[in-house]
């Protein structure tokens, strides 16, 4: 708003000026009175006034202590049990009011689900009748216990905290249509019998409706059952809204992005399957559709997760805000020793919780060996300290700086409205980072940003700003362990933490053995030929499990072709040495005749053994001690969890151990091997679960892949898959033969795989002369 000057005399008398405050004080009161009131959102599909942030007049807002909303769930039978106990389990349990599912008439209910059955309603499509009588039910039991109802779907998600949020501010006393507005696809365009002007609110991603909308809409059901336009159930509920209440779906394109309906081009199917650190996931106040119960879970411990980051973040603001008035205490002598007092304890606090405020030099070096270096970043990470600098950004970076930048332009955009105008974040242009061990992550970047103004004369420019941020570390955590192997020795040295015990204090000097390393392990190998190459795994075998007493078992699947039948014998020899050794352990062979594959031993060895048994699939190159086993146990739960570990992959000798002196032992660092992050090989499972999934592909012949299609059954399932790298389990170096005739992706695997075992970058570059 423009002011106008009125000019006066730059000299004015007493009396002059008496006269001028009171006709002042006269205008001011006038333009107060005559003030323009807001006008308070009505939600009638006119423009995006649901969005409208203004409070609605005090007695029309639903009361904090009250419930809020009630959210029906239409479902049927089949889904019941699946399904509908996801949505129950997930987002029913945090909505601010109450949550009912609709079957058909003499639904089998699982126990503890709060189902209506409803009487002369089926589970056919289209479910027009079972929608209408939803309502019915919901209007006529449950009318005047809430401002809200909504019509859901069992495949949408509900973010229960955004949702009230949102309905709190929108005036619950008027006639209300909520929801993403819809007119049909292409093809059924004109078709839907709809007036000029009209739409509906589309179903998936939910309707909402006001007390009011409900109450005059309900009386008149009966009549929009029995004069049905369309099979769409949606569109005849809009229809019926539209004729009895007056009032269309909110017409406004926010809502596109508030009830969010993801038209995936990989099919419905495989929608909040993927990336979740979407900028339209953030907003969501609904999702769907969401077909599968597991991808349910996923969803919600996203949110869990996001709303723990929130709240972590308010934590250590409230904590800032607590230092600073440090300040104002220190003002008044009378409190100068209470000031002084919570002063330090503040102090304390900010070096345990990381509450101090985001600054560079925030840490100070101490020594040249002390400093920490930056981590440039474009599209590519550069790197100091490596042979090669240069490496492509991973997932996980991605995902963190994309979280970050979205909170970040939350924040700026918060008051938006009220500024008039919005900044909207295009790219990063480059950028460093680095890990602070005392106070979290540390960040610099260079932003391209879209500057937009909505108020006054209107605008839109790039701008391009530095910005810092600091992700800091939340607090200590202690987590009791009381049921993995350990010794009194496991921690001896280690320095107390903050006053609290050390390692060795926690654990009586005989607990080295407890119920985990009663469990059985199953090793599953199969094997054509090297019995030479066997027996360096039996020494190995025999030192970590034999030896020590571990509860073990051995299967060695056999391939008895022509050219390693000769070859069973030498293994049967070698087995029955150590059968004499070590007394009543349990070492077998089962013997196949048919052509070599991996897949089918492991799938012929999985078979031999009992449901509930712990597999442990494991290759005749493997060096490993007892500690892997008791990893094996603590980190596979039957039903729940199976265990990748992450293995250790030597380099060929030749060019690690220029002089051919072999240490005895595997040695563990960047120049004798490297991890192998993408080798699926090992894996500990049970093997009910290892069936659930369907077990191993065992048509994929010859070298790799059937690995790798058993690890991405367990990631598409309802599994954990839990990985971890193991500086116990080693993968021995051997000359990999890489088959011409293989198929393309597996020669291509094969082939990485073999230069990956060459030697390291260094090593590489020293050869190649660079070094």
């Amino acid at each position: 708003m423009r002011s106008t000057a009125i000019p006066f005399p730059v000299r004015l008398c007493c009396r002059h000026v008496a006269v001028v405050k009171f006709v002042a004080g006269l205008l001011i009161g006038f333009v107060l009175f005559s003030w323009p009131t807001p006008d308070y959102p009505d939600c009638r599909g006119q423009g995006p006034a649901v969005e409208d942030r203004r409070p609605a007049p005090p007695q029309s807002l639903a009361e904090p202590g009250r419930n809020l909303v009630l959210v029906g769930v239409m479902t049927a039978q089949k889904y019941l049990h699946s399904r509908a106990v996801a949505v129950y389990d997930t987002w029913g349990q945090r909505l601010p009011g109450k949550v009912l599912f609709f079957s058909s008439y003499g639904s089998n209910v699982p126990e503890g689900l709060p189902v209506v059955s409803l009487p002369g309603v089926d589970d056919s499509y289209p479910p027009q009748k079972k929608s209408f009588m939803m309502l019915k039910y919901m209007h006529d039991n449950y009318l005047h216990e809430f401002d809200w109802f909504i019509r859901a779907d069992d495949d949408v998600y509900i973010r229960g905290d955004k949702l009230e949020t949102f309905l709190r501010s929108v005036d619950s006393s008027k006639a209300q249509f909520i929801g993403q507005a819809g007119l049909g696809n292409k093809q059924e365009f004109g078709t839907l019998s709809l007036s000029e002007g009209d739409n509906f609110c589309m179903g998936g991603p939910g309707m909402i409706f006001s007390r009011t909308t409900l109450q005059t809409m309900v009386p008149h059901i009966g009549q929009c059952i029995r004069n049905l336009y369309s099979t769409h159930e949606d569109v005849e509920v809009g229809r019926c809204v539209s004729k009895y209440v007056g009032i269309s779906c909110t017409w406004s394109y926010e809502m596109q992005k508030l009830f969010y309906h993801n038209f995936s081009d990989t099919g419905i199917n495989k929608a909040f399957t993927g990336n979740l650190h979407e900028n339209e996931i953030y907003k969501a106040i609904t999702l769907h559709p969401v077909k599968q119960s597991s991808y349910m879970y996923t969803l919600h411990n996203f949110f869990l997760q996001q709303k723990s980051f929130e709240l972590r973040h308010k934590t250590v603001q409230l904590r800032r805000e607590l230092e600073d008035s440090d300040a104002t205490s220190w003002a008044d002598d009378g409190y100068r020793e209470e000031a002084l007092a919570n002063r330090m304890v503040r102090q304390n606090h900010s070096e345990l919780f990381h509450t101090k405020p985001a600054i560079l030099h925030k840490y100070r070096p101490q020594a040249t060996d002390s400093i920490l270096k930056w981590t440039f970043f474009s599209k590519e990470i550069y790197r100091d300290g490596d042979v090669s600098p240069r490496k492509a950004t991973d997932s996980s970076f991605r995902f963190a700086q994309h979280d970050i930048l979205i909170q970040v332009m939350d924040q700026i955009n918060g008051d938006a409205r009220s500024k008039g105008r919005t900044i909207d974040f295009k790219e990063v242009l480059y950028g460093y980072y680095r890990v602070n061990p005392l106070y979290g992550v540390e960040y610099v970047f260079d932003i391209l940003l879209v500057y937009r103004k909505h108020k006054g004369k209107r605008m839109t420019v790039s701008v391009r700003r530095h910005a810092y941020f600091q992700q800091p570390f939340s607090k200590l955590e202690i987590t009791e362990v009381s049921d993995v192997q350990m010794s009194s020795n496991t921690f001896q040295g280690v320095p107390s933490l903050y006053g609290l015990p050390s390692g060795d204090q926690l654990l009586p000097d005989d607990q080295s053995r407890n119920l985990v390393s009663s469990k059985p392990i199953h090793f599953v190998l199969p094997l054509s030929g090297r019995g030479d190459t066997f027996k360096t795994f039996m020494k190995t075998f025999a030192e970590a499990c034999l030896a020590t007493d571990e509860i073990v078992k051995l299967l060695v699947v056999y391939f008895t072709t022509e050219s390693s039948e000769n070859g069973l014998d030498e293994i049967e020899q070698t087995l029955n040495y150590y059968r004499n050794l070590y007394s009543g352990y349990d070492l077998q062979v089962l013997t196949t005749q048919k052509i070599f594959s991996r897949a089918v031993g492991l799938d012929l060895g999985a078979a031999f053994y009992a449901p509930e048994a712990l597999l442990f699939f494991c290759d005749v190159d493997m060096y490993f001690n007892a500690a892997v086993l008791n990893r094996i146990r603590r980190n596979t739960i039957q039903s729940v969890q199976v265990y990748y570990p992450v293995v250790f992959s030597q380099y060929d000798p030749r060019n690690v151990y220029t002089d051919g002196l072999t240490p005895p032992e595997p040695v563990i660092d960047r120049e004798t091997g490297s991890f192998r992050y993408f080798g699926f090989g090992m894996v500990s499972v049970y093997n009910s679960d290892y069936k659930a999934v369907g077990g191993l592909d065992t048509s994929i012949l010859g070298w790799g892949l059937e690995d790798v299609d058993l690890y991405t059954k367990f990631v598409n399932s309802n599994f954990t898959v839990f990985r971890a790298p193991d500086i116990d389990l080693v993968h021995l170096f051997h000359p990999v033969h890489c088959d011409e005739v293989l198929p393309p992706t597996q020669l291509a695997m094969c082939k990485g795989s073999k230069a990956s075992t060459y030697a390291s970058a260094k090593q590489l570059a020293r050869k190649l002369g660079y070094l």
